[in-house]
C-alpha cells in the first residue's frame, strides 16, 4: 500500500541525479518491487538464522546469533562485525562453514548490525563512539 500512494517529484530535465534522486529513475524502482521482486524469497533468507535485538549505550542493537549445527567438542565464540557500509548480510554464506563442527570445532557465531545500519537503531547524538570493545564486552 505506501509503495502504491507513493509521490513522485518530477524532475528538473537534463539534470540526472544532480538535485536529489531522480523521480523518473524512482518510478522505475518502485515498479520492480511492486510487481518484479520476490519479497517473500529474500525475507526467508534473511531469516534463515535467529536474530535479536539488546541495548548497548541506550542504543538498540540488532545481532544474529548462531551456535554449532552439531555437538562439537570444541566451540569457540566468534564475533564478526561488518564493515561501513554493510550489513550482517555480508557473512550468510560464511556462517554455514563456521557452525559446522570441524575436527571437532565450531564456532558459535554473533554478529551485530553496527549502530545506524540494518535493525539497529542510529546513535542519537554526536561523539557516540560505540566501539568494538563495547559491543564485544556487551555479547562475549
Amino acid at each position: 500500500q505506501r509503495l502504491e500512494s507513493a509521490r513522485y517529484v518530477e524532475p528538473i530535465a537534463g539534470t540526472q541525479f544532480n538535485y536529489g534522486f531522480n523521480g523518473d529513475y524512482l518510478k522505475k524502482i518502485v515498479d520492480y518491487w511492486r510487481n518484479t521482486y520476490d519479497w517473500r524469497k529474500y525475507e526467508s533468507q534473511l531469516n534463515q538464522f535467529p536474530q535479536y535485538k539488546t541495548q548497548i549505550n541506550g542504543i538498540d542493537v540488532h545481532f544474529i546469533h548462531v551456535k554449532p549445527s552439531k555437538p562439537a567438542k570444541t566451540v569457540i565464540p566468534l564475533m564478526i562485525i561488518h564493515g561501513w557500509p554493510g550489513s550482517v548480510w555480508e557473512f550468510y554464506k560464511a556462517i554455514p562453514l563456521l557452525i559446522e563442527p570441524n575436527n571437532g570445532i565450531a564456532f558459535e557465531v554473533i554478529a551485530p548490525s553496527i549502530p545506524g545500519f540494518g535493525f539497529s537503531e542510529a546513535p542519537h547524538q554526536e561523539g557516540l563512539t560505540l566501539g568494538f570493545t563495547v559491543l564485544h564486552n556487551h555479547y562475549m
